[in-house]
């Protein structure tokens, strides 16, 4: 007799944040890997920082992320003459006139539930020394003594370059209060550009919401997701291995990095942390941005997650074969199309990988176009 399976229970909250990462990377072009960053930082209750060239979407997915959870929303854009004023509000003039030094934040900073800072390492020491206390211990004093909540959730930071080795203390405070770090780069792809290019609105649209309640029971179920032993085991390894290649983070960025990886199991849908759910550490468990991220994502794709660097890797030579051929030459076209034939066979023999039916997808879809064109050539 053929045995029924369990009914599983599924987490409602858990399936309002895959289907908000499935119509954010709908609409917003090869931004994968930074709505995942995003969603993810929301779930651990951490902060992002997004480096790359000005108009490549950083603001955008804030803006994206924020239509589907509601709340209030403070940019800016800074530079070394932005004063306190700009961010924390005024100083009131009728607590003045009573001897009292206090702000007013009415629709400033501290009374933001998401921040985009811009050019963030361009603050002065007055608004830096008050922003790092925000970001780390998410309390303010207004100027009375008192110290209170603030009620952000997420700030994204964006900067077009890394701070430099030479940086002081306050920088580089300000940046270790990222848990998680990317460089963004323009889109790549052919089949980007022109999604880019004719399409218009780049605005997701989302079938669901979410409360700020349902954000903090996705924080709780995530931090008390286990972790496999595999799991483990694969992280001790790429700290060992990491050591060995000159990458020490500190000891606080490697509690923290444990609460990131449950955090992003959890956005995948799992109720286990697996080995390849480390693979979002590879943003995570760093100091220097010139040669330790490269490093860092080898360590960690070579140990726990050999089948996520492979289809990497195929994806990459996808997109050459497309760049590079003619579509109206016949026998360039059939070439094309054959190579991404061998590479679907590659990606059918792997093992399963949360990107794996992803690649697939993208790259059946790109092989169905190449065919079309071909025949419309003719």
């Amino acid at each position: 007799m053929k045995l029924l399976r369990p009914e599983i229970d599924t987490d409602p909250i858990q399936e309002k944040f895959a289907q908000a990462r499935r119509e954010l990377s709908a609409a917003i072009i090869e931004r994968d890997e930074e709505i995942d960053l995003a969603l993810t930082a929301l779930i651990a209750n951490e902060h992002l920082l997004l480096v790359g060239p000005p108009g490549c979407g950083k603001s955008l997915l804030l803006d994206s992320l924020l239509s589907w959870t509601g709340g209030t929303k403070f940019s800016i854009l800074l530079t070394k003459f932005t004063v306190p004023e700009e961010c924390f509000g005024p100083v009131s003039l009728s607590a003045l006139k009573e001897d009292r030094y206090v702000r007013v934040t009415t629709g400033k900073l501290p009374e933001a539930d998401y921040v985009f800072t811009d050019e963030v390492f361009k603050a002065s020491s007055a608004i830096l020394n008050t922003l790092l206390r925000i970001l780390n211990e998410r309390v303010y004093d207004a100027g009375d003594g008192i110290t209170r909540k603030v009620p952000l959730k997420l700030c994204v930071g964006a900067s077009n370059e890394w701070p430099s080795s030479e940086t002081g203390k306050e920088l580089s405070a300000l940046f270790d209060r990222f848990t998680l770090r990317r460089a963004v780069s323009l889109i790549r792809s052919q089949a980007g550009r022109q999604k880019l290019l004719w399409t218009r609105n780049h605005a997701p649209k989302f079938t669901t919401t979410i409360s700020p309640e349902e954000v903090e029971k996705a924080r709780r179920a995530a931090a008390s997701l286990p972790w496999s032993n595999e799991a483990k085991a694969a992280l001790e390894a790429i700290l060992r291995e990491l050591a060995k290649e000159g990458v020490q983070p500190g000891d606080r960025r490697q509690f923290k990095t444990v609460g990131v990886v449950q955090a992003f199991a959890y956005l995948c849908g799992a109720d286990e942390v697996q080995p390849e759910h480390l693979e979002v550490a590879q943003n995570c468990l760093w100091d220097d941005p010139t040669e330790q991220p490269q490093k860092v994502a080898q360590v960690i794709a070579k140990i726990a997650n050999p089948t996520g660097m492979r289809v990497t890797q195929l994806l990459l030579e996808t997109e050459q074969v497309i760049s590079s051929c003619d579509v109206r030459n016949l026998t360039d076209a059939a070439k094309a199309a054959a190579k991404l034939s061998e590479i679907d066979k590659q990606l059918a023999g792997l093992r399963g990988n949360g990107r794996l039916d992803q690649a697939r997808t993208y790259l059946k879809e790109q092989l169905r176009k190449l065919k079309l064109a071909s025949i419309e050539a003719i």
